[in-house]
Order: C-alpha cells, then sequence, then structure tokens
C-alpha cells in the first residue's frame, strides 16, 4: 500500500499583512538592519519578507546599495497601498475590540518639533499610564504632511487647513505677541511702541515670510509691520530658542512660550498693542478615523495638553 504524503503547501497569492509592515517600515528606516534591531530579530527574517513580496508580486520592490534602500517605481505604489491595507486592518481591530478591550494599536502623529516639545512629549507619559497597550509613533517636522502617502493618523495644523477631504477638530487655540527674555530687556529697555522695534534686536523667520510682518493693535486697528531680523531662523522651534537665549525679540505664538512665560524665562513686550486675533490648532485626521478608539485617546490627550495654554491668559 502506498504511503500518505502531505501534498505541498498551494503558493502565496496575496502579500501577508506581516511582510507588509516588515517592507514599510524597511523603507522608513532606510536599512533592514535597523528595523533588526527595533523588532529585535535577524536582518535576514526583513530581507525575506521583502523576498517573498517580491516573489508573490513579481516585481522588483527595493535596489539595495551600499547607501542603502531605494524604492522603485513598484516599490513606491506598493509602499501606499500598503500603508492603506495596514491602517484599514487596524481600524478593523479597533472596531472588533470597541468596548470589550483596552485602548490598543500603533497611532503615527505629526506635529512641529516645537509643538512636540512644548506639548506632546510632556503629554506623553499621562497617555501611556492611561492607555499602556497605546503605541505613539511621533514624527516631527516643520511641514505640512502627506496623511494618505505618509501613513500619518493625526497631525496638528495651526492656522493651515486646507480643503483636502479632512476630518477636523480644535484642539487649541493662540495668539501672536512680542517676546523676550528678562535679561535681554534689561541690557536693553523694551520699546514703547511698535513703530520702535527698528531700534531693538529682533529674530525673525527665514522661510516663512508671512510671520515676519508683526501685527499689531494700533489706534484701533490692526496693523502690519515688516520686520528684518538681525538673525533669523527657519524654523519656528529655532526662532524660540533663540529668543530664550535672550538674543532679542520674537513675535511668537503665545500656546508655544506659556510654559517658558510660566516660568518667568519669558516676558511679553509690547502687551498694550498685542493682536486680539486668536489662531485655531486642528487635529486633523482622514474621514472616519475619528471615531477609532485609539484616534480618539490620543486626540483627546492633544486637547487636554494643548487646551491648558489656549486660554486668555496664556502668554
Amino acid at each position: 500500500m502506498p504511503s500518505k504524503t502531505t501534498p505541498p503547501a498551494p503558493p502565496e497569492t496575496a502579500p501577508h499583512p506581516a511582510d507588509l509592515a516588515l517592507f514599510v517600515r524597511a523603507v522608513e528606516l532606510g536599512s533592514f538592519s535597523a528595523v533588526a534591531r527595533e523588532r529585535d530579530t535577524a536582518a535576514s527574517q526583513v530581507s525575506r519578507a521583502v523576498d517573498r513580496l517580491e516573489a508573490v508580486l513579481r516585481v522588483k520592490l527595493l535596489r539595495r546599495s551600499t547607501h542603502g534602500l531605494s524604492l522603485t517605481p513598484e516599490g513606491q505604489t506598493l509602499l501606499l497601498r500598503a500603508r492603506q491595507v495596514l491602517a484599514t486592518l487596524g481600524d478593523l481591530q479597533d472596531e472588533l475590540s470597541a468596548g470589550r478591550e483596552r485602548v490598543r494599536g500603533v497611532v503615527r502623529l505629526a506635529v512641529s518639533p516645537a509643538m512636540a516639545r512644548c506639548f506632546v512629549i510632556p503629554a506623553l507619559p499621562r497617555l501611556a499610564e492611561r492607555h499602556p497597550d497605546l503605541h505613539i509613533d511621533l514624527q516631527a517636522e516643520d511641514r505640512i504632511v502627506d496623511l494618505v502617502g505618509e501613513g500619518v493618523d493625526v497631525a496638528l495644523r495651526a492656522n493651515h487647513l486646507r480643503h483636502e477631504g479632512l476630518v477636523a477638530r480644535r484642539v487649541g487655540r493662540y495668539q501672536r505677541t512680542v517676546y523676550a527674555t528678562p535679561e535681554c530687556l534689561q541690557r536693553q529697555p523694551p520699546p514703547a511702541h511698535p513703530d520702535a522695534l527698528a531700534g531693538h534686536r529682533t529674530v525673525t523667520h527665514l522661510s516663512a515670510g508671512h510671520l515676519n510682518r508683526w501685527t499689531f493693535l494700533i489706534d484701533g486697528q490692526v496693523r502690519a509691520l515688516p520686520v528684518r531680523g538681525h538673525l533669523r531662523a527657519n524654523s519656528t522651534g529655532l526662532a524660540l530658542e533663540m529668543v530664550q537665549a535672550g538674543l532679542g525679540l520674537g513675535w511668537l505664538s503665545t500656546l508655544l512660550v506659556g510654559p517658558a512665560v510660566a516660568r518667568g524665562e519669558l516676558v511679553e513686550v509690547l502687551a498694550p498693542f498685542r493682536d486680539p486675533t486668536w489662531y485655531p490648532v486642528h487635529a486633523v485626521m482622514l474621514p472616519d478615523r475619528d471615531r477609532l478608539p485609539r484616534i480618539r485617546a490620543v486626540v483627546d490627550a492633544l486637547a487636554q495638553a494643548l487646551g491648558s495654554g489656549s486660554g486668555p491668559g496664556s502668554g
């Protein structure tokens, strides 16, 4: 009687989510070894995951060289689709476990470096204590990210809302006015009127030209005064640090300077002329993502952190 043999396993016909996740992370980190260190596994395991994807899809996804990894056109297409698939799977897990389990999963959060340093990072310990199974991938850059293309779940935007079909929730607000350190004002007394700013050292922006038109309430009307700084920075975070270092006067967000003002490190200049305009800070998400427990948990934490610095007395 012939012996029974186990039939071979059918070939894979679709990419496995675990392989997709390793592929996406390899692209984000730039190497298989970086993913291996992060996941506490062998780099060969990551490489084999990409090999399996290329075999199933019958395309070349990555170019590998001594300089790192680069995407082929097919790899670029897969990266976009893989992020969408992984996000959908995460959403499905959220919906199926809602009300039965603790908040869990990964949330990719994009904010400016200044917002990360002043508010997001200080809020993370409480968020981690409240939701220990929640993981945060924090992306801090001074640019407007593409939520779909970059797989971002939540982004903070200050006064920058475009018609992108996104869901927006206001989590804070701010004004802009002039600040300096007490030491800076000891070296040179503060100006008594906005028109006197030309005689003082100022910190302005290199790339955001609209932030070099400082607005004030003068004779009952809001006026914009162009200011050419003695020192200029290419990011809001750098400008804030330069002002905190006592290098000059800066026209800054009341939200960002709130902690420094509370510590006595910065004081407001030209307070009677502060522009009364309030600007919103929004958490933006793709449609329907705001109802997912892990997304709501992060947005609620942002609203709590930013709301504490958004009141009329802040700054």
